[in-house]
């Protein structure tokens, strides 16, 4: 039952989202949306659960990485790397630990195997329009795309490294 609950709070979040977005015009106060920025908040909710990585732990996910500078520890669920673009299932989270070694979300990160590594032509299509920044990281043979959901990031939501992280 908690899972239908938690299912119907994000449903009903993204589309108050797009209601917002829907009935604002030019003429009034109510703040105006571009739509990856929608898709942003859907991701943001489908991914709140993992603030607690215990979930993210249960779900399978595995520090693939250790600790990178101006990025934090990359959590991968396996079973999610694959050639899609999935808003609502990162392949990564991405955690950071805090003063009591406890480690806190601060990102959420795709990850999108081309058909032919070697060759990974163009970058996926991820949000809608041009804002994200996809990089082809060649020791994976990945296309990836940092979105930093919870800590803000000076660089930008879509910037690979945060220098709000320390080296």
């Amino acid at each position: 039952m908690k899972t239908s609950i938690n299912q119907f709070n994000r449903i009903f979040a993204f589309f108050l989202l797009l209601l917002v977005y829907n009935c604002s015009n030019d003429d009034d106060n109510t703040p105006q949306f571009e739509t990856w920025e929608l898709e942003v908040q859907q991701a943001v909710i489908s991914t709140n659960k993992y603030l607690n990585i215990e979930v993210a732990e249960n779900e399978g996910r595995i520090d693939v990485s250790g600790y990178i500078p101006n990025m934090g520890h990359h959590y991968m669920n396996p079973n999610l790397v694959d050639g899609e673009f999935d808003i609502n299932n990162p392949e990564f989270i991405l955690y950071l630990p805090d003063a009591n070694n406890e480690m806190q979300m601060v990102a959420i990160e795709y990850g999108i195997v081309p058909e032919d590594p070697d060759n990974p032509g163009n970058p996926p299509e991820g949000f809608t329009g041009d804002n994200d920044i996809w990089h082809y990281n060649e020791h994976v043979g990945q296309w990836q795309l940092h979105v930093w959901t919870v800590l803000e990031n000076p660089d930008g939501i879509f910037a690979a490294h945060n220098p709000a992280i320390g080296d």
